[in-house]
């Protein structure tokens, strides 16, 4: 009888090939364009002193004679950025890291896998949080559901979520009536199969007195991550912050305004003269010009429907590359660049210089004690942990704008 490959199943090796092929997306576009305005400084929180109105004194006629006007003065608020501590962590066991030290044993080195995975999943965390408003949510119920087994979108009615195409991750539900109230604690969410405006999910725990619009975060994260653009590039509070973004209640500070341009939550149909409006507008609003936007940003979406916009106009898709090499199709000479992690339905009008991350620690490991990995107690297995202490201030919220509420 001959050996065949069943029979000699058990001396044959797998031969595992590598290097690993890449998966998954690993972009951060808006982190790398905004860490250019990056400072490292110290402290707890940040006070930023704004110049917010005018003399109104100014230019008052008087007749021959008469009372001189009252004086007046220039008019300063103060805007205070909190730091905010995001963390990543890996633990690797002892018999894996020495089954691992060569090629022949596995893909690659245990421990420079999980080093290398780690940093660059932390960037495309903070990347994500760029995009946020405070709260870094997930995805939104689109009913209220209380058993496992519903649909959840980014709440403009798009299957866009922030969720793992694989395995799981464990969630807290927060109620959007109040963005506190958990309505499911801990529970653990696998992303199911993609629709047409929404996404399948199910999950483990218990979830009571949901509703639509409450929406999925990491566990226990709510309240600590760092501020986006979302909330940054609006003209109302965010949703956390009812105080008012930085400190600055938009209803009693009305320059702390970003020019927004949506239609109540009904998508519109994109036009060339639409996406002219917001440039416009900064250049009347604030003091920045058009020339000063460096980049426009969106989704894949919306970038294909302005190119498709180009063409039945029979004008040509002309092309821009950033410094950086980062390529982006052009608007009136400005780039429209793309993040997977963008916000669909929606351009943002980006002027960089008036944003700056602070940072009391850039992205680095825990080694006060010497070295990256250290021992986990009570077991056979090294641990380590990398940290970014720092958050994403506006000194000039007017000089960027939004265009919302658009059909992908």
């Amino acid at each position: 009888m001959a050996l065949d490959l069943s029979a000699a199943g058990n001396v044959l090796k797998n031969r595992y090939l590598g290097p690993i092929r890449e998966q998954l997306n690993q972009k951060t576009i808006l982190l790398k364009r905004i860490e250019r305005q990056d400072q490292m400084i110290s402290g707890k929180n940040w006070t930023v002193p704004l110049h917010t109105s005018r003399n109104t004194s100014a230019g008052i006629g008087r007749a021959d004679g008469g009372t001189l006007p009252t004086a007046g003065q220039q008019g300063y608020e103060t805007a205070v950025i909190p730091n905010a501590y995001i963390y990543g962590r890996i633990e690797v066991t002892g018999p894996t890291i020495r089954a691992a030290r060569d090629n022949a044993g596995a893909f690659v080195e245990a421990i420079k896998s999980e080093v290398n995975g780690l940093t660059k999943d932390i960037r495309r965390s903070v990347n994500r949080q760029l995009f946020g408003d405070g709260r870094d949510a997930l995805g939104f119920w689109t009913t209220a559901d209380d058993t496992s087994g519903t649909n959840i979108d980014d709440n403009q009615g798009n299957a866009f979520v922030h969720l793992p195409s694989s395995g799981t991750v464990t969630c807290d539900l927060i109620d959007a009536g109040d963005n506190s109230t958990k309505r499911g604690d801990s529970i653990v969410v696998t992303l199911g199969a993609k629709g047409a405006t929404s996404y399948a999910v199910t999950w483990t725990g218990t979830v009571s007195s949901s509703a639509d619009t409450d929406y999925l975060v990491l566990e226990d994260t709510l309240g600590y991550q760092m501020m986006g653009i979302e909330g940054i590039i609006d003209d109302a509070n965010p949703a956390l912050l009812a105080g008012g973004l930085h400190g600055l209640d938009v209803a009693s500070k009305t320059f702390w305004k970003a020019q927004v341009f949506e239609n109540s939550g009904t998508k519109r149909a994109l036009t060339l003269a639409m996406m002219q409006e917001p440039l416009s507008a900064i250049a009347q609003n604030s003091d920045f010009d058009e020339a000063d936007v460096e980049f426009m940003l969106g989704n894949y979406n919306i970038r294909d429907k302005y190119v498709s916009l180009l063409v039945a106009d029979k004008r040509f898709v002309n092309t821009m590359t950033l410094d950086g090499g980062f390529k982006g199709v052009e608007f009136n000479g400005i780039p429209f660049v793309v993040d997977p992690q963008c916000k669909r339905s929606t351009i943002y009008y980006v002027v960089p210089e008036s944003m700056r991350i602070y940072r009391t620690s850039d992205f680095d490991w825990m080694e006060k004690d010497g070295s990256v990995l250290s021992r986990v107690a009570n077991k056979d297995a090294y641990e380590a942990v990398m940290f970014h202490y720092g958050n994403l201030a506006c000194h000039f919220r007017n000089a960027n704008a939004v265009l919302g509420d658009l059909e992908d």
